[in-house]
This record gives C-alpha cells, structure tokens and sequence, in this order.
C-alpha cells in the first residue's frame, strides 16, 4: 500500500483581521503568502511535509476542524477563499478537490471524481460504463 502526497494551496483574498488571521494560520500550522502587489492579500497554503494536505484534526485538543468554517470567519464581505488540494497514491488513485467558502460560511465545492457524473450526462451513457482512472 502507498501513501497519498499531496499539495494545497488557496486564492490570494482579502482579511478582516490581519493580526487574527496570523494567528490562526500560524496555530493550524498553515504557511502564508502575502501579496507582493497588495499586502492586504494573503494565500494559504498547507505546511505539512508528510502528506501536504489541509489540516483536519488539532491533536491538542484532540477535535477536529473545520478549516473552511474557520476561514470564512476571516472573510470580509465580497471575499471569497478557493482552497486547492491535489495529490496521488503513486498513480494508483489522482485526486483533487477546489472548495470555495465566502463570508457568510456558503461553500461550493467541485472534486475530480465529479468529471465520470458529467461524462456520463453530457454523452447520454450510464456512468458505470465509465472505467475509472485508477487500479
């Protein structure tokens, strides 16, 4: 069995707190980019060199996060944060999801595994019919 790698990365958006936001990013053990055109804006991105995926579960206190939630409370209004995550188990399974989250918490979310559901509408096929990218 292989492990899964990945990588994460979000948008460049705006925040309401600096300070906070840092704060928050710093104990979810997210790295930051700032703006170079804009010091008001600021990306995330997943800082762990195991598996390079978002942060799920805080072992301190022995829950699990919501990143997303915690994000959007960051959000000021007309802001919306896209958090990208990719990754591979080897070549056996390809991964992706894009999840969009704005102020008010709303989420929208599109995953890889989404493109056999519109093969399979658009080309007028039952989906099982569609071998999957992956052994």
């Amino acid at each position: 069995m292989a492990n899964w790698y990945g990588s994460s990365r979000s948008n460049y958006f705006r925040v309401k707190d600096r300070d906070a936001f840092l704060q928050s990013t710093e104990r979810r053990g997210l790295g930051v980019f700032k703006n170079e055109n804009n010091p008001d804006y600021f990306a995330i991105y997943s800082a762990d060199n195991d598996s390079g995926s978002w942060p799920s579960y805080d072992l301190e206190s022995d829950t699990e996060i919501d990143l997303v939630a915690e994000l959007a409370q960051h959000l000021p209004k007309g802001q919306v944060a896209v958090l990208m995550e990719v990754g591979a188990e080897k070549l056996r399974y390809l991964t992706g999801v894009a999840i969009a989250v704005n102020p008010k918490g709303r989420v929208i979310d599109l995953t890889l595994g989404y493109i056999y559901r519109k093969a399979a509408r658009t080309f007028r096929i039952p989906e099982s019919q569609i071998t999957r990218a992956e052994y």
